[in-house]
């Protein structure tokens, strides 16, 4: 018996599941990348809002401080190569995914300490963006097939990732203190981790029959089609892989979209196994049919073209499934002559255009920029296509995996249980019939979730609003599925988290705006726009019709003025249109955060127009803003003079950024 045979022989013995994972590349080889993208997706969702809310507006660094931070961890992808030569592949694998694990654990293990959460973040995504060339290079030694599976684990993993996400209604987590999220949390980690101790004790772990005997390295023509996995990441993370965005643009009960964007993905695996086992030899045209659909498809959505969202999330998530299986296919063509530096540099330029992407996104709602975020994802789209057109041309060799793949496929069907029972269980939250007056009102920022400290914490938003005991709930600042604020679907969590049917107010686009949650029912409701119109972040208002029961009805108006301090003039204009719409109308409430303290100009003008300040008698005044050592009163709750307002109170909390108002109505 040779070395290497005792060798395995040995720990075989030892660890028998390991030996048995060894008998099993497909398994593990689709196990280890679904995992280790699982958590690189994760740990994103948690780097992209820390940058925002604790750097930028807890700690207040610059756009430009805070970006260079952020793209120092991006360009660590270029390090790849480097750390190959220096401490081998199979270790640099080793390290950046069980490294990436561990400190997923830890992020799970210490959730209360939001810049150890973010310190974390950026050590565990600079990790991530190692690991895939070594990993794709470990793949590639042994054979076309492994290249086949890397194409199936990176779409299998995204599948797991939105299973999580959805189970726990767009809420990740990481952000979660809970038994529940850490078992998950930990029993996902020791997944990969024995996988990975398979692949550092047993050579031939992840040998797929017999390894080719040709050269394995990549033609250099290719290889800088794998920059394509950056874009492609970041339109899963806006766009196909976004269950609030697609509940919000259907009005889809969050189970529904979820499983939705489940079915989406598997149609997608299914259509990319077919393509590994039968792809045509000429594969260019399915790569122009495919990325012109998908460009088509993104540039739909902001026309006037009426075309079903679910149809363009369903059709969008299959197109862009296969140019990305199309990509790996042509990386791994066989080309004796090349070698693999030149995909290090391609991941890095990949993983930099992921974060251009996202920051030329969300950048247009903080700064002048020459253009609108509708082209960003077009253009995203335009670079998988042209990736996935130039890895599809001169191909000459076939994957031909066997039929075994499609246990992949079949095992990922066994996800939608989890939309399945999400719809069974479901409860929409239904309004009660009440007495008439007196009614409690509140009106609240909930600074897109996080708090004074940075931290994506919507349980203490939750008991802030439980325990003050609202009839009607004014809400601003209302994020359902931006990637800056974790991709929350925050309005239908609330609304699940204190069983209260809600109406949503969006204003800066469909994802953002106002809501009101109301114990009572809404007899109907509409929204307006405020002026000007050419505003970073657009403001709107929400006005409600709800019904309190003994023939008596409240109009309700919910709005978030515009926010820099000097710019009183615009605020005006905003006053000027409440006023306008409210025309002196009988029992209505009016609340919000106007960023105007009580005798600016803009707040005069509504006590010149009849409306009465709620908190005008309290002595001494209590300050809204900031919560954590107010010492100013920018949000209101305004009646109509045939009401009275009593018992005007500012609870104290800093579970948002804001301090919430509280008043009870009568006539």
């Amino acid at each position: 018996m040779n070395d290497e045979a005792e060798t395995a022989s040995k720990t075989n013995r030892l660890l028998p599941g390991i030996g048995w994972l060894a008998d099993r590349p497909l398994l593990t080889e689709l196990s280890l990348l679904a995992l280790t993208v699982l958590f690189g997706l994760q740990v994103l969702r948690v780097l992209v809002p820390g940058v925002v809310w604790l750097l930028g507006d807890r700690m207040g660094l610059g756009a430009i401080e805070a970006g260079g931070l952020i793209t120092i961890v991006f360009l660590t992808a270029f390090l790849a190569g480097p750390l190959r030569r220096l401490l081998g592949n199979r270790l640099v694998v080793v390290v950046t995914a069980g490294g990436l694990g561990l400190l997923r654990l830890v992020m799970q293990i210490c959730p209360g300490a939001p810049l150890v959460h973010l310190i974390l973040a950026m050590v565990a995504t600079a990790l991530f963006v190692l690991f895939l060339p070594p990993y794709l290079r470990n793949l590639r030694s042994r054979g076309r097939r492994s290249m086949g599976h890397l194409a199936m684990a990176l779409l299998v993993g995204l599948m797991l990732d939105t299973a999580i996400h959805g189970a726990f209604n767009t809420y990740d987590i990481v952000w979660q203190a809970g038994l529940l999220p850490l078992l998950l949390t930990l029993f996902l980690v020791l997944v990969q981790w024995i996988i990975l101790a398979g692949m550092t004790l047993t050579r031939n772990v992840y040998a797929a029959g017999t390894p080719d005997t040709t050269a394995y390295g990549v033609p250099r023509g290719k290889s800088f089609t794998w920059l394509a996995i950056g874009p492609f990441l970041f339109l899963q993370l806006v766009i196909f892989q976004n269950i609030a965005r697609l509940a919000v643009l259907t009005d889809w009960q969050l189970p529904r979209a979820f499983g939705w964007i489940l079915i989406g993905q598997l149609v997608g695996l299914i259509a990319a196994v077919w393509v590994l086992r039968w792809r045509p030899r000429t594969s260019w045209p399915l790569a122009l049919i495919c990325g012109l659909g998908l460009v088509v498809i993104l540039a739909l959505q902001y026309t006037q073209v009426e075309v079903p969202a679910a149809v363009l999330f369903l059709v969008g998530q299959v197109l862009l499934s296969l140019l990305i299986v199309l990509v790996f296919i042509g990386i791994g063509e066989s080309a004796p002559e090349a070698g693999f530096s030149s995909i290090n540099v391609a991941n890095g330029l990949g993983m930099f255009l992921l974060l251009l992407f996202l920051f030329g996104y969300y950048a247009g709602y903080d700064m002048n920029l020459p253009y609108t975020n509708t082209i960003i994802e077009p253009l995203a789209a335009f670079v998988v296509a042209a990736c996935a057109l130039g890895a599809s041309t001169g191909l000459r060799q076939r994957i031909r995996l066997p039929r075994r793949v499609w246990l992949a496929p079949a095992l990922a069907l066994l996800l939608l249980i989890l939309p399945l029972v999400g719809a069974v269980t479901w409860r929409a939250p239904t309004a009660v019939y009440g007495e008439g007056f007196p009614v409690r009102v509140m009106t609240y920022n909930l600074h897109n979730g996080f708090n004074t400290e940075g931290r994506l914490d919507m349980e203490a938003l939750a008991q802030v609003i439980e325990d003050s005991d609202p009839d009607i709930v004014a809400l601003q600042e209302i994020s359902r599925g931006w990637v800056v604020t974790g991709r929350l679907d925050m309005l239908t969590w609330l609304s699940q988290r204190l069983d209260l049917p809600y109406i949503f107010g969006p204003t800066a686009d469909p994802f953002w705006g106002n809501a009101i949650l109301s114990r009572y029912p809404i007899v109907r409701y509409t929204q307006h726009d405020l002026p000007p119109r050419d505003l970073f972040v657009l403001r709107g208002f929400t006005a409600a019709l709800i019904e309190l029961g003994n023939g008596y009805s409240l109009q309700v108006i919910d709005t978030h003025y515009h926010h820099i301090e000097g710019d009183s003039s615009i605020r005006q204009k905003q006053s000027d249109s409440i006023i306008a719409f409210w025309e002196g109308e009988v029992r209505t409430v009016l609340m919000g955060d106007l960023n105007a303290e009580p005798g600016h100009f803009e707040m005069e003008m509504l006590q010149v127009a009849g409306l009465i300040d709620a908190m005008a008698g309290v002595d001494p005044p209590e300050y809204t803003f900031p919560s954590f050592d107010p010492d100013r009163r920018i949000d209101y709750i305004w009646v109509s003079p045939d009401l009275t307002a009593s018992g005007a109170h500012v609870p104290v909390s800093t579970a948002s950024d804001h301090l919430p108002v509280i008043a009870e109505i009568d006539r």
